[in-house]
C-alpha cells in the first residue's frame, strides 16, 4: 500500500495569518488577480485560468501514483471525497487557490483518460452551512449533486450539516433526491424518522418517490467500475447522530450493529456480488477504527476529518486472514479527494494502493471559454446556478442588519452616503483612494469573473466588493445604489451620514474609526511597515511596535479578516501592502 501525498501548508504561517496579517488593503492585488469571495466561501470564483506552464502534481515530493504497479492497470478506482460545506469552487483574490467541482471533474476525467474504470463516493456535508439568502444554500446543494453526477458519482452518505437546514432534511431531499431516480444516491442506513414519540423505519419516513425503486434515503448500492462490483454503504456514527438529534427532533438512529449486518447481508445477496466493498462513515477516525476492526467487510472507510488538512497517508486497521482496512479522511471543503486502486491478485483480492490528491491549478479546465464549457460538463451547471441566481433576485433578499454605529446612535438614523460625499472635507484621501483597486472593486466580479460570469448578482460574493451590502441603507445593486459600488470609505469606516452632517461632533467622529480604542491610536508609519515588511516572518518580532500600534494592527486585521482571511487571500501580509493603499494625508 503507497499513499504519498504532499505536505500540507505551514500551521505557523496560517496563524500568522489569521493572527494580524489581514489589513485595511483589501484589494490591492489588482483586477487581474482578484477573485469573487464568498459568503460562506464558497461561492463560485473566477478562475484565471491554468498557469501558463501547468506542472503534473508533486506529492510528497513525489509524482502521483507514485509506487503504484506500472505493469498493470487497477480492476477497480474508488474516488474518495466529503465535507465539502458548500465549497463548489474556489474563492480567493490570489493564487494558488485548491478545490472545486470543476477541478475535480478534470482530475476525475484524467484517470478515466488513462483507461482507469473509476467510480465516486462522497461521505456526505455537502449543503453549505450558511448562505446569504436560504434559497441560495439549496441551489447550492442542488449544483453540488448534479456535478457529482456528472462525475460517475454512485453515493453521497448523509452528514449533519444536511440536518439543520429550514424545513431539516426533507428541504434538502426536495432539492435532488425526491425529483429524479438517479445517481449518486443518499445513503445512511442507520437513519430513522420519529412518528408519534416511536421510532420509525428509514423507508417509511423516506419513502421511495412516485415511480422510483429506493426510498430517498438508502442502505446501500452497487456500482459497476469496468466489470469490478463496487459496493458502498453508509451509516451515521454515534457521535454524529447526537449532534443531528439536537437540531432536528423529527430523526433518530437505529444501532449500527444491526444496521452494518443488514448491510452486509443486501451486498452478499447483491446479484452483482460485490467484491470491494465501501462504507460512508459519518464519525470520527476513532469510532472508524472500531468499526473497520469489526466489520472486516469493508476494504475501505471513509471518515470524518480531524483536521481540514487531511493526513498523507490512511490508517491501515489489521483484519481476519491478514486482511486490512483502509481508514481514510480527505479534510475540509473539497480541496484535496483521496483515490483507492484495487489492483487484483492471482487469489480473487485485491491489493489496495492509496494516493491522497490535492486540486491545484493543474486541473483547471484548459482552453477558452467556449470550448471549456464543452470539455467539462461540470461548467454549464455553474452557468445555470449563477443565471438562477440573478434571475432569482437572490441579491435583493440579502438580510440587512444595523451596523454596529447604526445601533449605537439609533436615533440619528445613521446612512452610508457612497465616497464621493467625503471628497468635499478629504480631498487628498480620496484621491490616494481613487488611485487603489478598492475604487474599483466591483468590476472584479462584473468584468473579470469567469467560470461562471454573473458574479455581481451573487450576493456572497458581492458583499466584499461594495459597501454595507449586509447592512442597513447599504448597498442593494447598480441601479439602485450606484454610489455605494466598489469598496468605498464607508467599507471600513461605517456609514458616514451622521459625520457628514456634523464632522466635529466627537460622538460621530469615533464611530468613523471604530478600531481606535483611544483618540492617538494609529498604524505604525508607512517606513516601519515597510522595515518589517522587508524582513522574514521569523525575524518580524524584532521591530519594536509600541502596544497603541500593535493593538491597532489586530483591530484592523480582525475587522478586514471578514473578507480577506488565510484561506481567501493566502498571501496577504498587512506589512507588504499597507504602504500601497495608505491615504493618511499630512495636515498642513
Amino acid at each position: 500500500m503507497t499513499a504519498p501525498t504532499s505536505p500540507p501548508p505551514s500551521r505557523r504561517a496560517a496563524a500568522l495569518r489569521a493572527g494580524g496579517v489581514i489589513g485595511l488593503a483589501v484589494l490591492v492585488l489588482g483586477l487581474a488577480t482578484l477573485g469573487a469571495c464568498g459568503w460562506n466561501r464558497g461561492a463560485p470564483s473566477p478562475e484565471p485560468g491554468p498557469p501558463e506552464q501547468p506542472k503534473d502534481p508533486v506529492v510528497g515530493g513525489l509524482p502521483l501514483f507514485h509506487g503504484w504497479p506500472k505493469d498493470a492497470k487497477p480492476a477497480a478506482v474508488v474516488v474518495l471525497s466529503g465535507q465539502t460545506f458548500g465549497y463548489v469552487q474556489p474563492c480567493g483574490c490570489s493564487r494558488p487557490q485548491m478545490g472545486g467541482l470543476e477541478r475535480r471533474a478534470v482530475f476525475v476525467k484524467s484517470l478515466r483518460d488513462k483507461g482507469w474504470p473509476v467510480v465516486g463516493a462522497d461521505l456526505g456535508d455537502v449543503y453549505p452551512p450558511k448562505s446569504a439568502v436560504e434559497e441560495q444554500g439549496k441551489l447550492k446543494y442542488r449544483l453540488a449533486m448534479d456535478a457529482l453526477r456528472e462525475m460517475g458519482y454512485v453515493a453521497v452518505g448523509v452528514g449533519k450539516a444536511e440536518f439543520p437546514v429550514p424545513g431539516g432534511i426533507d428541504q434538502v431531499l426536495g432539492e435532488y433526491a425526491l425529483q429524479k431516480e438517479q445517481p449518486p444516491f443518499l445513503l445512511a442506513g442507520n437513519l430513522l424518522g420519529v412518528a408519534g414519540g416511536q421510532p420509525q423505519a428509514r423507508e417509511d419516513r423516506f419513502p421511495k418517490p412516485p415511480g422510483a425503486a429506493r426510498p430517498m434515503v438508502g442502505l446501500a448500492e452497487v456500482a459497476d467500475a469496468g466489470g469490478t462490483p463496487v459496493g458502498v454503504v453508509g451509516v451515521i456514527g454515534k457521535s454524529t447522530t447526537e449532534d443531528i438529534k439536537k437540531v432536528d427532533p423529527s430523526v433518530t438512529f437505529d444501532d449500527n450493529r444491526e444496521v452494518l449486518k443488514k448491510a452486509v447481508a443486501a451486498l452478499d445477496a447483491h446479484p452483482k456480488k460485490p467484491r470491494l466493498n465501501v462504507l460512508l462513515f459519518q464519525g470520527t477516525a476513532d469510532e472508524a477504527k472500531k468499526v473497520a476492526a469489526d466489520w472486516p467487510q469493508f476494504a475501505v472507510v471513509l471518515c470524518q476529518a480531524e483536521d481540514p488538512e487531511p493526513p498523507q497517508f490512511p490508517q491501515a486497521v489489521d483484519g481476519p486472514g491478514g486482511r486490512k482496512t483502509l481508514v481514510v479522511q480527505v479534510g475540509h471543503k473539497g480541496r484535496y479527494v483521496g483515490v483507492v486502486g484495487a489492483f487484483a491478485k492471482p487469489d480473487g483480492g485485491f491489493d489496495l494502493r492509496y494516493q491522497l490528491v490535492p486540486l491545484g491549478e493543474e486541473y483547471v479546465t484548459a482552453g477558452p471559454e467556449e470550448a471549456a464549457r464543452k470539455a467539462n460538463p461540470v461548467l454549464p451547471l455553474f452557468d445555470a446556478y449563477a443565471a438562477a441566481v440573478r434571475d432569482r433576485n437572490f441579491l435583493g433578499k440579502v438580510v440587512k442588519e444595523p451596523h454596529p454605529s447604526q445601533l449605537q446612535e439609533d436615533k440619528l438614523n445613521i446612512s452610508y452616503v457612497g465616497s464621493e460625499r467625503c471628497q468635499g472635507c478629504h480631498a487628498g484621501e480620496h484621491a490616494r483612494w481613487k488611485g487603489t483597486a478598492h475604487s474599483h472593486a466591483l468590476d472584479a466580479l462584473e468584468k473579470v469573473a469567469k467560470r461562471p460570469t454573473l458574479r455581481n448578482f451573487d450576493g456572497e460574493c458581492v458583499r466584499c466588493h461594495v459597501v454595507g451590502l449586509n447592512y442597513r441603507t447599504g448597498y442593494e445593486d447598480q441601479k439602485t445604489t450606484p454610489h455605494l459600488a466598489h469598496v468605498g470609505c464607508e467599507s471600513c469606516h461605517g456609514p458616514g451620514s451622521g459625520h457628514a452632517a456634523d464632522p466635529r461632533a466627537a460622538n460621530l467622529l469615533a464611530l468613523q474609526s471604530p478600531w481606535k480604542a483611544k483618540p492617538g491610536d494609529r498604524l505604525p508609519p508607512v517606513g516601519k511597515m515597510k522595515e518589517i515588511a522587508a524582513l522574514p516572518a521569523f525575524e518580524r518580532g524584532r521591530v519594536a511596535l509600541k502596544p497603541e500600534e500593535q493593538r491597532v494592527i489586530n483591530a484592523v486585521s480582525a475587522m478586514c479578516a471578514r473578507c480577506h482571511d488565510a484561506e481567501n487571500d493566502p498571501h496577504f501580509d498587512i506589512f507588504t501592502y499597507w504602504p500601497k493603499v495608505d491615504h493618511a494625508v499630512p495636515k498642513k
